[in-house]
């Protein structure tokens, strides 16, 4: 058997800060990435519903849904918007976290 915290022996195995960071980075964007997309296919959905469905007076959950969606996809937007100033945050780190191991 092989123990991990022999004397002497490298430490490969671990995971460094820096590799730990990058790894969240990189779920990171891909959240992000998956904000994006679901933002505007809301804006695509709400754009059907304000142009094909508001017109109808009978429909006032309708127009109720679609002001709704225009405020989730506004908010999803944002958030996108912070999500993406985090990253670029978190890329500057890793960048600097590797140049540091690199010396």
């Amino acid at each position: 058997m092989n123990s991990p915290n022999l004397p002497g022996l490298p430490q490969a195995a671990e995971p460094s800060a820096a590799d730990a960071i990058a790894d969240a980075l990189d779920k990171h964007k891909q959240v992000a990435e998956e904000i994006k997309e679901v933002a505007e296919e809301l804006g695509v959905v709400h754009a059907v519903l304000d142009t094909q469905i508001l017109g109808d007076a009978n429909h006032e959950d309708v127009g109720e849904a679609v002001a709704r969606t225009d405020a989730l996809e506004k908010r999803l937007n944002e958030s996108a918007k912070v999500l993406e100033d985090a990253t670029e945050a978190l890329e500057q780190e890793v960048k600097a976290l590797q140049a540091g191991q690199g010396s």
